[in-house]
């Protein structure tokens, strides 16, 4: 991320580059004999609460900007934290469709 001062406005510029180098440090595959772990990261670009209701704005490891939806059935016990852990897990779940769904089709050609 870079900074400029111009006059009393500042301006911030995200560096593209370094956000989805950290997105695929944090997503991997590790293989070790029979056992195996997955990880994935996503940066949530935005979370917008409309009770009960949570629309999850995410950025992936490919530089795709994605929106999940979660709903919290549970109205009068309205938790933040749990709906956007629901939405979260969303998110996750469409990134792994997503990428069994690319890796299949790029292994066709």
């Amino acid at each position: 991320m870079s900074k400029y001062k111009v006059g009393d406005e500042l301006i911030i510029i995200e560096n593209a580059d370094e956000e989805n180098g950290k997105l695929k440090e944090l997503s991997q595959l590790k293989i070790n004999g029979d056992y195996a772990q997955l990880s994935w990261g996503v940066k949530i670009v935005d979370v917008q609460y409309d009770k009960p209701n949570v629309t999850l704005t995410y950025k992936n490891a490919f530089g795709e900007i994605n929106k999940v939806f979660a709903c919290c059935k549970d109205i009068k016990n309205f938790d933040t934290e749990k709906v956007l852990e629901k939405a979260l897990l969303k998110a996750f779940q469409n990134e792994l469709i997503d990428i069994t769904v690319y890796r299949n089709h790029n292994q066709k050609r």
